[in-house]
């Protein structure tokens, strides 16, 4: 059968499976049958498809149109994602309260193009001056939102021998380090550059390392870039444990060096740092950036209902003052299931204090404090499960600054999110 014949087929045959849709069949025949009389379709072809639309009905029809389509349409994965939210803010000090709407909308693929290697790419709304937030305000009078690129990479990963698994990424990836939260990367960051990730079980543990080369801004002389390196383990010490929760016992530990060069260099044609939206909470005398990050989680689950507690604690050794930074935190349940008791819910609550030069100030999690550094307080959140792939998620921020005029601000955001 010809390549276009293929796609047909694949067509007829996801419209013949429809759900409820006892009228698909008769219609497909009237569809065949005009295909016929324009001489689109030869009678052979016709019996072919019919010959293909009465086995289906025996057997699962999206494996037989997958069969249908031509093969490199086969092993594509799209999805996306839609972020509707109403936040409040109540300022004290400088600044006024904030009452917006606001919305995120992000859509991509990945595709496997050749054996252990996938490619993937992903549009999102956003701007070109927040690297940490995709969200857009509803005020601009109706005028479109901004649709940019968001992710672009490859991704191989070859078989080792002797390692469990290894991966190689290049290109605008997700991040690549394994963290608790969004104390020093903010969860919606998109790295530039390469990465190398590599892990390997042993008994009960995992060793795993992440490691990579990015890069902040390069046409200058001195190249602004971020060298990062983070070794961990995951322990699963009882894992034959007759108790749910012992037996689901996780301990999961890491700990990073994040080496950022040339971002406060004194050359006058760096401007990383006005390049990813300003100081955000840093130092205007900020001199370097060397980051030491341990990040620790203690997890399991009791009646089929997730749980953990989790810390984080940064240290910039390129400065010697306000150079520190530390969250601690607990989640408890997994919003998956539409008001399921066990499975339909989850909450959490952290409390974080990030001193001003205690990390990146742009990379750092853009909603605690309104982004930046230099903010301490408390978060909390529930979610609720309430369609199929949608939930509701409420949650609340109490915090102020560590110095300065003891600026504080309670924010409180209602989001509804829907995966696709």
């Amino acid at each position: 059968m010809l390549h276009w014949k293929r796609w047909l087929l694949a067509g007829v045959l996801i419209v013949s499976s429809v759900p409820g849709t006892a009228w698909a069949m008769s219609e497909v025949d009237i569809l065949v049958n005009k295909l016929i009389e324009k001489g689109i379709l030869t009678q052979a072809d016709a019996a072919s498809i019919r010959k293909e639309m009465n086995e289906s009905r025996g057997a699962p029809s999206p494996q037989l149109a997958k069969k249908a389509a031509p093969a490199p349409t086969q092993n594509w994965n799209w999805s996306g994602d839609l972020l509707l939210r109403e936040e409040y803010r109540n300022r004290t000090g400088s600044g006024n309260d904030v009452n917006r709407q606001r919305m995120r909308f992000r859509y991509g693929f990945e595709a496997m193009v050749a054996d252990h290697l996938k490619v993937g790419a992903r549009l999102s709304t956003g701007n070109t001056t927040d690297p940490g937030s995709p969200n857009q305000s509803f005020n601009t009078s109706f005028n479109h939102k901004a649709f940019l690129l968001d992710r672009a990479f490859a991704e191989y990963s070859p078989e080792v021998l002797g390692i469990s698994e290894a991966k190689l990424t290049g290109g605008m990836m997700a991040n690549p380090f394994w963290s608790v939260g969004q104390m020093v990367w903010d969860e919606d960051l998109a790295f530039d550059g390469a990465a190398v990730h590599l892990a390997d079980v042993v008994g009960p543990v995992t060793l795993f390392t992440n490691d990579g080369i990015f890069l902040l801004q390069t046409d200058i002389t001195e190249a602004a870039s971020l060298w990062s390196a983070q070794g961990g383990l995951i322990l699963k010490p009882f894992a034959d444990a007759p108790s749910e929760v012992v037996k689901n016992l996780k301990v999961t530990g890491a700990l990073a060096y994040h080496d950022y060069r040339n971002v406060t260099n004194p050359l006058s044609e760096s401007t990383a740092i006005a390049t990813a939206g300003g100081l955000r909470g840093n130092s205007a005398n900020l001199k370097d950036l060397n980051l030491l990050d341990s990040t620790f989680e203690v997890a399991s689950q009791y009646a089929e209902i997730p749980m953990g507690v989790f810390s984080d604690w940064v240290h910039n050794a390129g400065s010697s003052a306000s150079n520190n930074g530390f969250q601690i935190g607990l989640r408890l349940g997994q919003a998956r299931l539409p008001f399921d008791l066990r499975k339909g819910w989850e909450g959490g609550y952290y409390f974080e204090r990030l001193q001003s030069d205690a990390t990146f100030g742009a990379f750092t999690d853009s909603d605690f404090g309104n982004g930046g550094t230099n903010h301490t307080g408390h978060v909390y959140w529930i979610k609720l499960a309430v369609l199929r792939n949608s939930a509701v998620q409420l949650k609340y921020y109490n915090t102020h600054e560590v110095k300065g005029a003891k600026e504080s601000a309670d924010t409180f955001r209602a989001d509804w999110i829907s995966k696709f």
